[in-house]
């Protein structure tokens, strides 16, 4: 199923590169309402590297800096989606609604929460039918599961987390319905708590890779680098910040060898602005 999401995150669209949802490594820093994201497709034109905008995402949030609307929009500032979030009085996350160009509803999620922790989710399809459900099960006050469901209650997946001492995940498992493992990733942390790596098998590829964070002398992030099983670097994500320390570029790189050497050859890129 491949659901895993590393640090899964609930409404994130186009907030992500390789699997990595970059704000649970971030954070957001001042008084800021709304942020911009605009994505760009690489290219080559006679040896120089192209850069062509082809989506932009928008993010409002309240005053608790929660996301209350993600805009995705064209090049030319087309909508193209809204997802809208409500949240209860705790401010937990109970409700997205998706909304397509024509403000015509896509699919809805309804979230549960049981003594402050979330029970289940619940997706619907435009038609309010239940498309699918998540069901959260937890171990002295810990997520221990995830359990998907389609609409008809048939098992489609399972995630299965493990914690080190200091509460923090250790291992993250993600399961077919038959059981047999799909994914599986381990983490590491620094003496200060911060990710320090990321171990990842996958069982469809039998491929294992280990992303390794490197962080600024003032702890911001700044470099994921990805090395396959015989340890040679594959992938380099590199950060840049504004001047108010916020993530303003994400750029990735590939790293090949191309005529007789090693290259570093930039794939994607994201820039960010703030309000």
């Amino acid at each position: 199923m491949k659901k895993i999401l590393s640090f899964v995150a609930v409404a994130a669209m186009s907030l992500s590169l390789f699997g990595l949802d970059i704000f649970n490594f971030v954070q957001i820093n001042g008084n800021v309402k709304n942020y911009t994201q605009i994505d760009y497709d690489i290219g080559s034109k006679f040896g120089n590297l192209t850069r062509t905008p082809v989506l932009k995402t928008v993010t409002a949030l309240d005053g608790a800096g929660r996301a209350v609307e993600i805009t995705e929009l064209s090049a030319r500032d087309a909508v193209l989606s809204k997802i809208s979030n409500k949240y209860d009085v705790y401010g937990n996350l109970t409700e997205q609604n998706c909304y397509d160009a024509d403000s015509k509803l896509l699919w809805r999620n309804v979230i549960t929460y049981s003594n402050g922790q979330k029970s289940d989710t619940s997706e619907y399809d435009r038609n309010g039918l239940l498309r699918s459900k998540t069901i959260y099960t937890y171990a002295d006050g810990k997520l221990s599961e995830e359990t998907g469901y389609d609409g008809d209650g048939a098992l489609l997946w399972k995630i299965v987390y493990k914690y080190n001492a200091n509460g923090k995940y250790s291992e993250v498992c993600e399961y077919s319905a038959d059981g047999t493992l799909d994914i599986q990733e381990t983490y590491s942390y620094s003496d200060d708590g911060k990710v320090e790596s990321l171990v990842t098998y996958d069982t469809y590829s039998e491929q294992t890779d280990r992303k390794v964070f490197r962080y600024a002398s003032n702890g911001t992030l700044s470099e994921v680098t990805t090395y396959d099983s015989a340890k040679q670097v594959t992938n380099r994500l590199i950060l840049k910040y504004d001047a108010g320390g916020n993530l303003s570029k994400l750029s990735e790189y590939n790293i090949a060898q191309k005529f007789g050497t090693t290259v570093n050859e930039l794939i994607s890129m994201s820039e960010y602005t703030y309000q």
